[in-house]
């Protein structure tokens, strides 16, 4: 035989139920053994959480270096602070000067100040396309000539190979101005920059200031006070000189067709039966950059007051149609 064999099984001698029936005459006794386990699991789940909750209250008591850190560079931060403050009132005090009461007015003394340093106050480069002339620097030259001089120059990059006849006329002579006014030089430099004018004050420091409108922005804060609308005491005029030049900065890229003569509408009705857009009887940064946009643009149709205003501001400009 190969294998294990199988052996019969014995009928059991004793049988015992697998149910046993306690005596109910006398009280039944707790198992020692089994309640001394219990209480030991329970003892040392109790500790454990114990443990745990104090470490937790240990750890967010004991203070953070970075935390740390911080409170000491602020402390010395608000003792920087303190003593600064004690040197601008003791400066106050010794030359006698209080702060301004608005801001406004601190702007108004800023600017109009303008200091003049060996007759020089900026020295600006313009990069101009000869296809998008900024006639406005033209207009700023007659206008200032008898508060600021401007001396005005111009060169040809090597991307043009010839600058049409009507723009000679950005070689104006400075005749107009005093000897003892400020000098204002700037460069045109005749070079494919595309629709939008660019000014450069410094290539290493700054960033070239894009746009005719925002060019004649920049420079009538450099220029007489009087001719600085971001001084005026109105607000909402100011506002509404910024709409009409945002309107130029459009005019100026639309092209002939339908949103052109939207646009020339609502300078029309802005300018309305007055003799400038600035309502007085001397033209403004808002004339300035409508009249050079309108010039740039040619063949735009004009109507009967805009007509009568776009010639008066040539002559006043000293430019013809």
């Amino acid at each position: 035989m190969i294998g294990p064999t199988s052996m019969y099984t014995i009928r059991p001698i004793i049988k015992i139920s697998e149910e046993i029936e306690y005596p109910k005459c006398m009280y039944m006794m707790k198992n020692l053994q089994k309640s001394h386990v219990t209480y030991a699991k329970k003892s040392t789940n109790i500790t454990n959480s114990t443990s745990v909750l104090e470490q937790v209250k240990k750890l967010l008591k004991m203070p953070l270096p970075e935390v740390m850190a911080l409170e000491t560079r602020q402390e010395a931060i608000l003792d920087q602070l303190a003593q600064l403050k004690e040197q601008i009132t003791g400066l106050r005090e010794g030359l006698k000067q209080s702060i301004p009461s608005t801001p406004q007015r601190s702007r108004k003394l800023t600017i109009t100040n303008i200091p003049a340093q060996n007759g020089l106050i900026h020295d600006i480069v313009i990069n101009a396309s000869p296809k998008h002339p900024p006639y406005s620097i033209l207009a700023l030259y007659h206008l200032w000539g008898e508060t600021l001089k401007l001396n005005i120059s111009c060169h040809i990059h090597s991307t043009v190979h010839d600058v049409p006849e009507h723009l000679l006329s950005f070689r104006p002579t400075n005749s107009a101005a005093s000897k003892n006014s400020p000098l204002l030089n700037i460069t045109i430099v005749w070079k494919e920059v595309g629709p939008d004018t660019e000014l450069i004050v410094s290539p290493l420091k700054h960033v070239a200031v894009r746009g005719e409108v925002n060019i004649l922005r920049y420079l009538t804060r450099l220029g007489p006070p009087q001719f600085n609308y971001e001084l005026s005491d109105a607000p909402a005029d100011a506002t509404q000189v910024d709409a009409t030049l945002d309107a130029c900065y459009l005019l100026s890229r639309c092209g002939a067709g339908k949103e052109q003569r939207a646009l020339i509408g609502a300078l029309a009705a802005r300018l309305g039966k007055e003799r400038f857009l600035s309502g007085g009887n001397q033209p403004s940064v808002a004339d300035i950059a409508v009249w050079s946009a309108l010039k740039q643009a040619g063949d735009a149709k004009l109507g009967g007051d805009l007509a009568r205003w776009f010639d008066q501001c040539s002559r006043t400009f000293k430019m013809g149609k």
